[in-house]
Parts: C-alpha cells; structure tokens; sequence
C-alpha cells in the first residue's frame, strides 16, 4: 500500500506539472499590452459586454426619444406649410382684387380727364357766348334802337310795332335759355367730376387698405417661412445626432461580437485544457493499476513483516449527498440562494450566488470529483464592494474544476484557495473557503456549472 501511494505521490506531482505548464502558457505567456484570446478572462469580457449591453440599450432610447422629437418637429413643420399655403392663397386674392381695384382706378381717372376736357370746352363756350351776349347788350345800349320809344316812333304801322316788340322779345328769351343751358351743363360737368373725384378717392383708399393687408399676409408669411426654416434646422440636429448614436451603437455593438469571440475563443481554450487534463487524469490511473499490480507481492511481504508507517493527511472532506445527477451542494451548511442564473441588472447572471448571514470564511467543496483546470489565490480585496477590484476577472479567487472534459464548474469570490491547477478533488473535499474577493457586494459563493464551457442553470444539476 505504502508503494501504491508513493506511486500515486509521484503521478500527482507529474500531473500537476504539466496541467500547470499547459495552463500557465495558455494564459499568461501573451507579452504585456497583447490583447488576445487568452488575454481576459471570462468575467472580464462578461463584465464588458454587460457595460456595453447598458450602453446599447441607452443609446436605443436615447435614438427612440430623438424619433419622437424629429416627427414632433415635422408635424409642426407640415402645419406651418400648410398655413403658408394658405395665407398665400389669400395673397393671390388679394393681388387680383388689387388688380380690379387698380383698373377701376385708372379708368375713373380717365373719365374725370375727359370731364376735365369736356369742362374746359363748355367753359371756352360759354365765355364765348357771355363775351357775345355782353356785346349784344352793349349794341342795343348804344343804337337805343331797340328801346320801346324807338320801335313805335320808327314803325311805320301798328303790326309793324307788334311785330317789332315780339322780336324783341324771342331775342331777350333765347338769351335767357342761353344763359341758363350753359350754366346748367357748367353745374352739371361740376358734380360729374365731384362724383368721379369723390370715387377715385374711395378706391384709393380701398387700394391702399388692400395694400395694407397685402403687406400684413407678406410678413406672416416671412414669418411662418423663418419658423420652418427653424424647424428644418432642429430636424437636422436631430438627424445628425440620430446618425452619431446609431454610429456609437454599431461601434459597441463590434465591440460585441468581438467579445463574443475572444470568449469562445477562452472557452475553447478552457475546453482543450480539461480534455487534456483529463487525459492525464487516466493515464495517470492506468499506472496507478499496473503499480498496484506490480505491488501487490511486496505489499504482501511488507504485511508480513509487519512494518508500520505514519500515512499522510487526507484532503479534508464533508460527506454530502449528491443529486440525481451526481452534483452536490458546494457549501455545506449554507443553503441561502440571494441571486439567480438568468437576466439580472440589465445583463446576464451565469450562475447562482449562495449566501447567508454567517457564510464568510465557510468551507467550499468541490461539487463533483474532477481536476482543478485554472485558479487564482491572489486577491487580497476581501471585503464588500460597488465595482470590481480587477483581480480574477472579477471572479477574485476562485477555482475551476472540469469533471469529464465536457463538464466543468466554477468557485468564485473565495477567501482564498486550498488547492492547485492539476490537483484531482474528490466530492466534498474542501478546495477553499467563501468570501468576498472580486467584484463582490458581499460575502458569498458564485458558483456555475458550465457544458463545454458554455454556462447553464446549476440549479439543474445541484440543491440545497
């Protein structure tokens, strides 16, 4: 027995050293400032694309409420053109009635120029005829032959004188109806032309109203032209800030999908380092059997010569039942469950996190016999916090186990680590103690299951 488990000492010691040299060259040989697939560990680039899920669905609301102001702004735009529209319409109007008024205008002024003329010619007749009639007054004042005495004294009989006087008479009527037509039509050409001016001056007056609101519809339309011109200039602003944003959102959103492959690529990684972990593991297993068979004479002769000897220290280890599919608990003792796997604070939480009063510094076992693929035992930040301290990718210490090269699961937040890349761990046995390194708000466990390597719920696998 002392030969098998000197046998097994010496396959351990090989195992860890070459899990150990596989993995410190997958994940630490990339010189300073390289940043490739094995650059980040899992948390750090989940952390990141968390922080960039944020910022994408920020930048879609702050896109959508840009949407909403731009239509806002062209609704209102479209009600200002179609008002312009409008009051352009009323302008049109207006410029026809302008044009009816102005003809109505230049045709009164025509009509009072002509009356002017036709005024001007009955005032040349009728001084005419006053001149006349003045000198006929003259002559028969002189001649005195149309006087009464004269007409009886110079006829020669009684119808001569009768026919004399009637003379007179029709002479003396007809300049008075002389008279009397020329100045009739005088007062006549006078009213027309007053009626004519007093028309010329309402439609000036109508025009220069007509004007008014002409020039009044003229600045609404400057106006309401500067508020679209406003409008389209905000429209604008927004369209460019619309089109910064959706710039941002794609660049993030590179950003992504590059994480997304540098996680792969990790998890690939991950993957290859169990798969050859585990072949160790049963290679080492095959020499354990042929050590044992090869032993099995001298452990009979050691036997019988009754040689004693001090065994080392086993692991400790805490007996816990496992589920049905061969997983138990991983904190004995503590079965608090203060957050979930699936969406949490607007990313993804890809495990559980087990947690009570009294969890930190509780024993941490192993959920399933396996290999210890990768661990950190270096954070020393092991108290509550609002952002990541940056160690172990925001895990702190932790450990991962693989169990079949297929199934793997995570140990995260820990105090510290009790066990070594390439240690195999039986279920139960201890492998660190719970705390609160990392990017932790308090002491507990973080702890997943992962199918080549992919994170899925451990409440499948694992209860409390």
């Amino acid at each position: 027995m002392k030969k098998i488990y000197i046998a097994k000492k010496v396959l351990s010691s090989v195992l860890c050293s070459a899990i150990a040299v596989g993995v410190v060259g997958a994940y630490t040989s990339s010189p300073a400032g390289d940043q490739d697939a094995s650059a980040k560990t899992i948390a750090e680039i989940q952390e990141q694309r968390k922080q960039n899920s944020e910022k994408i669905a920020a930048l879609e609301n702050e896109i959508s409420g840009l949407e909403g102001d731009k239509n806002n702004e062209k609704a209102y735009q479209d009600t200002l053109t179609e008002q312009i529209n409008l009051i352009q319409e009323n302008i049109n109007l207006l410029n026809a009635e302008l044009d009816n008024i102005n003809e109505d205008i230049t045709a009164t002024e025509q009509n009072i120029s002509q009356l002017d003329k036709d005024i001007e010619y009955q005032q040349t007749e009728i001084d005419e005829n006053v001149e006349l009639f003045k000198k006929r007054l003259c002559a028969m004042y002189m001649s005195s032959s149309e006087n009464p005495a004269s007409v009886i004294l110079g006829s020669d009989s009684f119808y001569d004188i009768m026919s004399r006087i009637q003379m007179i008479n029709k002479v003396a009527e007809y300049d008075e109806e002389l008279i009397t037509s020329i100045l009739d039509e005088i007062d006549s050409l006078e009213q027309s032309k007053k009626d004519l001016e007093t028309e010329r001056l309402s439609l000036q007056m109508k025009l220069e109203d007509q004007e008014r609101k002409k020039e009044e519809k003229t600045a609404e339309v400057d106006s309401l032209n500067d508020k679209i011109a406003l409008t389209q200039a905000e429209i604008d602003r927004i369209a460019k800030a619309q089109q910064d944003l959706e710039r941002d959102k794609a660049e993030i959103e590179a950003d992504q999908a590059a994480l997304d492959a540098e996680e792969a690529a990790i998890q690939a990684e991950i993957a290859r380092k169990a798969a050859e972990a585990q072949r160790l593991y049963e290679e080492q297993q095959r020499r354990i059997a042929e050590e044992q068979a090869a032993a099995a004479a001298a452990a009979t002769a050691a036997e019988a010569s009754q040689q004693t000897y001090s065994a080392p220290a086993e692991p400790i280890s805490y007996s816990t039942a496992p589920s049905a599919s061969g997983y138990s608990w991983p904190v004995p003792g503590h079965s608090g469950i203060t957050s979930y796997f699936g969406a949490r604070w607007g990313s993804y939480h890809k495990g559980i996190d087990i947690s009570d009063g009294g969890i930190m510094g509780a024993a941490v076992c192993a959920a399933k016999d396996g290999t210890v693929v990768t661990m950190n035992n270096s954070c020393s930040h092991n108290y509550a916090k609002t952002s990541s301290c940056g160690c172990g990718g925001g895990y702190g210490n932790y450990v991962v186990i693989s169990h079949d090269g297929t199934y793997s699961t995570l140990y995260g937040h820990l105090t510290s680590a009790v066990v070594s890349v390439g240690d195999y761990v039986s279920a139960g046995q201890v492998i660190g103690y719970a705390g609160s390194t990392g990017w932790s708000t308090g002491a507990h466990l973080h702890f997943e299951v992962r199918v080549n390597g992919a994170q899925t719920d451990p409440l499948g696998y694992v209860s409390p």
